[in-house]
């Protein structure tokens, strides 16, 4: 089954409908002994993450979900790949497969530019730690069928995290992945993780899960005019292109 694309105009208007929300809900999962802190904001759709930066790991690859271990879900979340040394995130579709080879055969969904920012340190412990907000948006809408999810949580929260050391990321003229090795690595992985629900309201804009979102590129470059309102949505440029679920 062929899965194609949303029109702008239909995700624009999603935006739109929730840019007039009075505050946003935001889904809240730490994950301590990891040094792992996500979020994800259901209105604006942004995807935040602060994680404990030793200098160690310079790249990664994440998919989360709604509860579910994301593995073996094929054509249902996105999987991020964070190139620390280039401060890029690329996104395709994810495979379904245990590696980190979805660019081989998932669908490239776009690039998050100078993504990674400095997330200060940690209040009690006193180790550093990076951070990205991301616009999620174009991701969540990318595609017009319901199996799609992309990348959110909500109550409940599945995370695949792997953080690599000497990582070797390889691109196409285009922006795609042409290749990413790594030595060794370190991973969260687990499901069905309770929230906690927060709010970006006057007392807390300050927060990591409060910021705005890197937006996402498209393949081809061409971002089109922002939304009202200033928020720039940004959608893939082959609109008949279609994902096909494996079976």
């Amino acid at each position: 089954m062929n899965r194609m694309m949303t029109t702008i105009a239909t995700a624009m208007t999603a935006t739109l409908l929730s840019m007039t929300a009075a505050s946003a809900t935001v889904f809240l999962k730490d994950y301590h002994d990891a040094g792992v802190w996500n979020a994800y904001d259901d209105q604006t759709q942004t995807y935040s993450m602060k994680f404990k930066d030793d200098g160690s790991k310079d790249g990664f690859w994440l998919v989360v979900s709604p509860g579910e271990n994301p593995k073996a879900n094929a054509n249902e979340y996105a999987i991020l790949y964070g190139d620390r040394n280039t401060n890029r995130i690329t996104a395709y579709s994810y495979d379904g497969n245990d590696n980190a080879n979805s660019f081989q055969t998932g669908q490239y969904l776009g690039t998050f530019e100078n993504a990674f920012t400095d997330g200060g340190k940690h209040a009690r412990l006193g180790y550093d730690m990076t951070m990205f907000s991301l616009d999620v948006s174009g991701i969540n809408n990318a595609f017009g069928d319901a199996g799609w999810i992309g990348t959110s949580f909500a109550e409940q929260q599945g995370i695949w995290f792997h953080q690599s050391a000497d990582s070797q990321f390889a691109y196409n003229a285009d922006g795609t992945l042409s290749n990413y090795a790594f030595g060794s690595q370190m991973w969260v992985d687990t499901a069905n993780e309770a929230t906690w629900q927060a709010s970006c309201g006057a007392n807390n804009t300050n927060a990591y899960y409060c910021q705005n979102g890197t937006t996402l590129s498209n393949p081809g470059g061409a971002n089109p005019a922002p939304a009202p309102g200033g928020l720039a949505l940004v959608l893939l440029g082959l609109a008949g292109f279609g994902l096909r679920r494996k079976t």
